[in-house]
């Protein structure tokens, strides 16, 4: 048995072996020098990670949530950048557990958990902005304190007007967070004298909101961040800006002639801000815009005693 055998493993071990010694002589005509080999290195870890993100055919949102008792998350309640009113672990917010236990599966293709080394590898030495109401700022928070796990350097980072954010020094990475709750430039203005009429009703006080201008807070960002997320939605209605103290919309300095309500002036912000974003921001930058999430208090509203009590996702017909 053995000497039949020998022909076919030599058939077999043999051109296996060429092939082994021809690559292994093609590494020696090249040997990279001490300051090249990190980096050469870094490129073979960053080019290997591409290979695990999702096909482009891929809908990551297509999908459905589903439980996983083993899930935990991927930080605590230490992490410094929480804050201290939501910061639900540190709190013993009721069910964490089971709330920490959802994740979402797409339909046709795999989701695989964030790996803060790896992501934050892989955006090294670019900067991440999210701009807009407490959605975006809550987001910021967990995924910074995801972040974290890979960088325990990382520093809270207040500048280019952002409302707060987190510098991580390993990679050189910023991740800032810009409070602009309607996108648009909007202040409050008292009208002592001579009043601005809305269908015929005139109010004492209004907030006047610049449709063609960006909020200061994100005003001067155009240059600096690599990938922007931007999100608005919850503060457009009337338990944010009350009838007596309505929004009036401009336009170039001046009143919008008739009158916008509340829903007409949304659009109309956003028309303006995406045409302003294309106009002024760089090509590459790579920018998201962010739906808001269904409101789920029970009893009330969030300044009504209302509570969130809810450990489970809404239902589609819920939404």
């Amino acid at each position: 048995m053995a000497s039949k055998l020998a022909p076919t493993l030599a058939r077999l071990i043999l051109p296996a072996a060429f092939i082994l010694l021809f690559i292994y002589s093609t590494t020696l005509l090249y040997t990279p020098s001490k300051e090249e080999e990190p980096r050469a290195r870094e490129e073979a870890v960053e080019k290997a990670e591409v290979e695990y993100l999702p096909p482009e055919s891929c809908n990551l949102f297509k999908g459905k949530w589903v439980t996983d008792p083993n899930r935990k998350p991927l930080y605590d309640e230490t992490c410094p950048f929480h804050r201290h009113a939501w910061n639900c672990l540190r709190n013993q917010r009721a069910h964490m557990d089971r709330i920490n236990s959802w994740t979402w599966v797409p339909e046709d293709c795999p989701l695989l958990r964030v790996d803060p080394e790896k992501f934050l590898r892989m955006m090294r030495n670019k900067n991440i902005g999210l701009v807009g109401d407490s959605l975006n700022e809550n987001f910021l928070v967990s995924f910074v304190c995801i972040l974290r796990r890979a960088d325990s350097g990382a520093k809270k980072w207040k500048k280019k007007g952002a409302w707060r954010g987190v510098y991580f020094p390993k990679f050189n990475v910023t991740v800032g967070y810009h409070r602009a709750v309607l996108l648009a430039k909007y202040v409050w203005l008292k009208l002592p004298v001579r009043r601005v009429s809305s269908d015929q009703v005139k109010f004492k006080e209004i907030y006047r909101v610049d449709v063609d201008v960006p909020a200061e807070g994100w005003a001067g960002i155009a240059d600096f961040y690599d990938v922007l997320v931007f999100n608005t939605g919850h503060w457009w209605n009337h338990d944010k800006f009350p009838w007596e103290t309505p929004l009036v919309f401009f336009r170039a300095g001046k009143p919008i002639h008739p009158p916008l309500d509340m829903y007409e002036g949304l659009k109309v912000v956003l028309d303006s801000m995406v045409a302003h974003i294309q106009k002024n921001f760089p090509a590459k930058t790579l920018k998201f815009w962010r739906l808001q999430s269904p409101r789920h208090f029970h009893g009330g509203d969030w300044n009504q005693n209302g509570s969130c009590t809810f450990d489970e996702p809404l239902e589609e017909p819920q939404v």
